[in-house]
C-alpha cells in the first residue's frame, strides 16, 4: 500500500448484501435499505436524508449493522446536525458496543476533537440520565469497592446521590451490581432512587434478578467477598421498595403474586420491561414450572419478541437451563423450536452443547434443529459433512459468525479445511469480526492454516480495520508476526480511530506490541497531517506516559 495507506474503501461504498431489501432485517432495527440509508447519512452528514428517514420510521434512530448505530458515525465523522437529529428521536447514547475497539460516544468525539458534538452528548447524557464525569469518578470507587471514598464524595456533593456514568449507571446500580449491601443502605437512607432506570431501562433490581449486564457479570467480575447468591439480594431490594411488578414475580416463581396481577390486568402475561424483556422467559430461565403455565393459561405469547431474542427468549432459556417441564408446556403452546437468541444459537444448539440428552429429544421431535454454523462449534464434522453434501451454499452464510469464524474459534482444523476445500470465501466482506479474529484466539497454528489456504491478511472490515490493528490491539504479537510473514500491511490506516496498528497498540497500552512493531519498521509518524490520530497522541490520551515517550522519540529518529 501507499499514500495514506488506508485499508479499504469508505464503508459508504459498499452496501452489505443482507441490506438490500426492503423488508426488515432481523437484528437491525428496520428495513435493510432504510438502515443502510441512514447508516450512510450519519457518515456523510446528510441531514436532509437523515431527517426523512427518522420521520418515516423514528425506531431506525437505534438501527445497528455490526454493533455501529447511527450515532457512532455521526460522531465519529463530526456532524453535529445529523447525531443532534437522531439524538431527538431517541437515538440511544449510552449505547456501547460488545465490540472491545469502540469507545462510548463521548469519547470518540473527545479524541476526534470534535468539542461541539462532545458538548452536545454530555447535555444530553446530563439531562436525561444526570450523567457526569463525577458520576463517573464515583462509578469507579463502587465498583473498586472503596466504599469509605465513595461515601467521603457523597458527603462533600450530596447531588451525586443521583448522577450517573456514561451508561446511566446510577450509584444505586452499581452497589447492586457489586452486591455491597452496606452501600445500598447509606444510598437508600441518603434518597436514593430505588427505581431508577439507566440508559437501556434497567432498574437496580432488574440488574439483581438478571446477575448483572454483558460488561459486568456477576459469576465473572465480582470478588470473592461479594454475596454469591443473587435471589438473597433480589429479596433485599423488594424489602426496600423496589417494584415488585410481574416480571420479578415470574424470576422468582411467585404464582400467588401473578395470579393476583394476571387477575387485575390480563395484558401484563405480555408486558415487555423497559428493558425489552418479558414475564414468560423470566419464569422459564428459572425453571418455574407453575409460574410458566400460568402465564401461557393468560395468553403469553412465547414467540413475543424481546430484547436479542426477535421471537422470544422463554424457550431457549428453558434449554439452556435444562428445565424440561418448562420446555414441554411451551412447544405445546406453540414455541418455535428454533427462536434463536443473540449470540446464543437455538434451543437445540444449547441443549445439545450442554448434554441435555432428554431436551435434545424433546426439541428434534418437535422440528428443532441447529445450522451448520452450530455444527461447526461443536465439532460435529459428520452433521457438518452431510449439511454440506446436501446444499454447499451453506459454507458461506451466517456472515461474520458463520461456519468458518466458529469452526476456527472453536478450534477444529478438520472443519475448517472441510469448509475452505467446500468453497469457504476466505474474502467475505466483514463488520464485526470474523473467522481470523477467532482464529487469533484459538491460536497460531489456526491463523497459519487460514493463511496458507489463501487468506488475504490485510483483509479489511467495513471501517478498515485490519486483522492487524485487532492484533495490534489485543497484544496478539505471534499472531501479528505471521500476519506480516504473509505480507500485512503495518501502517494500514482504519475508519474505526483513523490510526494505524501501531497506534491501536498505544491505545490499548500494549508496550510490547508497540515496541515490537516499531522493530517492525511500522512508522509512528502516521497518519500524515492528523496530529490527534498518531500513536503518540493516542498513547497520551489514553495516559500510557512512558508509551507516548517512546512513540515521539521514534518519531523523530523517522524524521
Amino acid at each position: 500500500m501507499n499514500g495514506h495507506h488506508r485499508a479499504n474503501k469508505k464503508p459508504a461504498e459498499e452496501q452489505p448484501e443482507a441490506l438490500r431489501t426492503e423488508q426488515p432485517v432481523p437484528g437491525s432495527g428496520g428495513r435493510g435499505n432504510d438502515v443502510w440509508g441512514l447508516l450512510v447519512s450519519s457518515m456523510t452528514g446528510d441531514a436532509d436524508r437523515a431527517e426523512r428517514l427518522l420521520r418515516s420510521d423514528p425506531g431506525l434512530a437505534n438501527c445497528r449493522w455490526g454493533y455501529s448505530a447511527p450515532l457512532h458515525f455521526a460522531v465519529c465523522e463530526g456532524h453535529e446536525q445529523v447525531a443532534s437529529l437522531l439524538l431527538e428521536h431517541g437515538a440511544d447514547a449510552t449505547y456501547r458496543s460488545p465490540l472491545s475497539w469502540q469507545d462510548d460516544y463521548v469519547t470518540v468525539a473527545r479524541d476526534r476533537g470534535h468539542e461541539a458534538i462532545v458538548r452536545l452528548l454530555e447535555r444530553h447524557l446530563e439531562s436525561r440520565y444526570g450523567t457526569s464525569s463525577e458520576g463517573g469518578r464515583l462509578a469507579e470507587l463502587i465498583r473498586a469497592r472503596q466504599t469509605d471514598l465513595a461515601v467521603q464524595m457523597l458527603d462533600r456533593s450530596p447531588e451525586l446521590l443521583h448522577a450517573a456514568d456514561e451508561r446511566g449507571n446510577t450509584p444505586l446500580h452499581w452497589a447492586t451490581l457489586t452486591r455491597q449491601l452496606p452501600l445500598i443502605d447509606v444510598l437508600l437512607e441518603r434518597g436514593a432512587d430505588i427505581r431508577a432506570r439507566r440508559g437501556d431501562g434497567a432498574t437496580p433490581l432488574q440488574l439483581a434478578i438478571a446477575g448483572g449486564d454483558y460488561w459486568f457479570r456477576a459469576r465473572r467480575d465480582l470478588t470473592e467477598r461479594a454475596i454469591r447468591n443473587e435471589w438473597f439480594l433480589v429479596g433485599y431490594l423488594t424489602a426496600r421498595g423496589a417494584d415488585y411488578d410481574i416480571g420479578a414475580a415470574a424470576a422468582v416463581g411467585d404464582t400467588e403474586r401473578l395470579t393476583l396481577l394476571l387477575e387485575a390486568d390480563p395484558q401484563l402475561a405480555n408486558a415487555g420491561s423497559p428493558a425489552g424483556f418479558r414475564p414468560l422467559g423470566f419464569a422459564a430461565k428459572y425453571g418455574h414450572t407453575a409460574a410458566v403455565r400460568l402465564l401461557l393459561e393468560h395468553g403469553a405469547d412465547p414467540n413475543a419478541p424481546e430484547t436479542d431474542a426477535p421471537q422470544g427468549s422463554a424457550l431457549w432459556h428453558a434449554a439452556a437451563g435444562n428445565h424440561a417441564g418448562c420446555a414441554e408446556l411451551l412447544l405445546e403452546r406453540g414455541a418455535l423450536p428454533d427462536a434463536a437468541v443473540e449470540a446464543g444459537g437455538t434451543p437445540l444448539f444449547i441443549a445439545i452443547s450442554k448434554g441435555y440428552d432428554r431436551l435434545v429429544r424433546l426439541l428434534y421431535a418437535h422440528g428443532g434443529s441447529i445450522g451448520l454454523d452450530s455444527a461447526c462449534w461443536l465439532g460435529r464434522i459428520d452433521l457438518a459433512g452431510e449439511m454440506i453434501r446436501a446444499d454447499r451454499t451453506l459454507v458461506n452464510g451466517g456472515g461474520d459468525y458463520g461456519p468458518l469464524c466458529l469452526a476456527a474459534g472453536a478450534g477444529h482444523a478438520d472443519i475448517v479445511r472441510l469448509l475452505i476445500r467446500s468453497g469457504a470465501d476466505l474474502q467475505a466482506p466483514w463488520y464485526a469480526n470474523n473467522y481470523m479474529g477467532y482464529a487469533a484466539d484459538s491460536g497460531t497454528e489456526m491463523v497459519r492454516l487460514l493463511l496458507q489456504a489463501g487468506a488475504d491478511p490485510n483483509h479489511a472490515n467495513w471501517q478498515g480495520v485490519t486483522y492487524l490493528h485487532t492484533a495490534a490491539y489485543r497484544g496478539q504479537t505471534a499472531v501479528a508476526a505471521l500476519l506480516l510473514e504473509f505480507g500485512a500491511d503495518p501502517d494500514a490506516i482504519d475508519q474505526e480511530h483513523g490510526t494505524t496498528p501501531l497506534g491501536w497498540a498505544a491505545k490499548a497500552g500494549q508496550t510490547d506490541m508497540v515496541r515490537w512493531l516499531l522493530e517492525q519498521g511500522a512508522d509512528p509518524r502516521l497518519p500524515a497531517g492528523e496530529p490527534r490520530l498518531t500513536p503518540s497522541a493516542w498513547a497520551e490520551r489514553r495516559g500510557h506516559a512512558d508509551l507516548a515517550v517512546m512513540l515521539r522519540k521514534a518519531a523523530q529518529v523517522h524524521d
